[in-house]
């Protein structure tokens, strides 16, 4: 049996030995659940997401069963105008039973028209009562949006023409046929799908600094000084053993995206490219962990510098969550792709190399 083989051998020993142990990792397990859950609920969660920060896109969900009720006369022009967009509205006269409607929960919303017109001089104040409820007061501002803007728009029409030099600035707007992506789509491949996949390989991280430092405190690297495995070759078993689970967890997370309708361009590609990244973080990781020893000290050392790298990501166009979002969307040619996975690769072994520097020159370790 060659050295190699040997030395291949005993770092495999290392990886099992440490997948057992993790394996009854509780927290492990927590975090595998959670993002097994995001995975398998991800356009729920991403319509659900969406809805908070850009409530516009809900304007395409069924709002049929909202009810307005108006407190005016069929005469008023907002309530005219709300009857034009096919706004389910109910007409009161005075706004004590409206109100008694909308505490028994019979209308969703009261909308009080003003009492002035817009041939008039007077201030003209709508009232408008929407539910507690987050959600259902947000889907109930966005039914209220266009009718409002176009009762604004008429008064406006109105009352300008009667202010001395008034004259309207004309706009030559070109349309150039250019529409913006949904909001659906840029946070399933901008957002979710790159955090998710490389979620795994932010934990691995951590997970190669417990398992490096837990040898240094429980004071059991002597022992393993005097087994037949060298202190690298423990070291990269361990390593090998954080890197390997990224890409598999990578792959079952985009299984359950693409079952739920979510497609996703060169998926191998992009497994290539977290594994590569897994390596990198975890060969830094243990590089930390070497040096410092004690595991708070470690984590610390690599939350910051995970945060820098995560902060500074979107400033690259070929940053690891770029090429990702953009390999999944297949926006990227081949060389191009190609070539920063060589580059990625150049920096994987590069770090290797330090790693192995770092384990030889530390007297501790010989």
């Amino acid at each position: 049996m060659s050295k190699r083989t040997d030395s291949c051998r005993k770092m495999k020993t290392v990886a099992k030995k440490e997948f057992k142990e993790l394996m009854r990792e509780k927290t492990f397990i927590l975090a595998i659940v959670i993002q097994l859950f995001i995975a398998s609920f991800s356009t729920f969660l991403v319509i659900g997401l969406t809805s908070f920060y850009d409530p516009t896109s809900l304007g395409e969900v069924e709002m049929e069963g909202i009810s307005i009720g108006v407190v005016g006369t069929e005469e008023d022009e907002l309530y005219t105008i709300l009857k034009e967009n096919n706004v389910r509205t109910s007409i009161y006269d005075d706004f004590i039973p409206a109100y008694s409607d909308f505490f028994d929960r019979k209308i969703d919303a009261i909308v009080v028209t003003p009492l002035g017109s817009a041939e008039g001089t007077d201030l003209l104040n709508v009232d408008i009562y929407l539910p507690e409820s987050e959600i259902k007061a947000t889907v109930v501002s966005l039914q209220l949006k266009e009718p409002l803007e176009k009762y604004e728009q008429s008064v406006r029409d109105v009352r300008t023409q009667r202010l001395s030099g008034y004259s309207p600035i004309e706009f030559n707007i070109i349309e150039r046929g250019i529409r913006t992506s949904s909001t659906y789509f840029e946070f399933v491949y901008v957002a979710l799908l790159p955090l998710l996949v490389f979620t795994p390989a932010f934990i691995s991280g951590g997970l190669i600094i417990d398992f490096i430092t837990e040898e240094y405190e429980r004071k059991t690297m002597d022992l393993l000084l005097v087994s037949p495995a060298s202190i690298l070759e423990v070291i990269s078993g361990k390593a090998i053993m954080a890197t390997l689970i990224v890409p598999v967890q990578s792959l079952i997370w985009m299984l359950l995206l693409s079952m739920n309708r979510i497609h996703i361009q060169n998926p191998l590609q992009i497994l290539l490219v977290v594994t590569l990244i897994a390596f990198i973080l975890v060969i830094a990781s243990t590089i930390i962990a070497v040096l410092f020893r004690e595991r708070g000290v470690a984590q610390l050392m690599y939350s910051l510098i995970l945060i820098f790298l995560f902060m500074s990501s979107y400033l690259f166009t070929n940053s690891p969550l770029n090429l990702v979002t953009r390999l999944s969307i297949e926006s990227i040619g081949a060389l191009e792709s190609w070539t920063w996975v060589g580059i990625y690769t150049l920096v994987a072994v590069a770090l290797y190399g330090s790693m192995i520097l770092t384990v030889k020159r530390n007297p501790d370790n010989i």
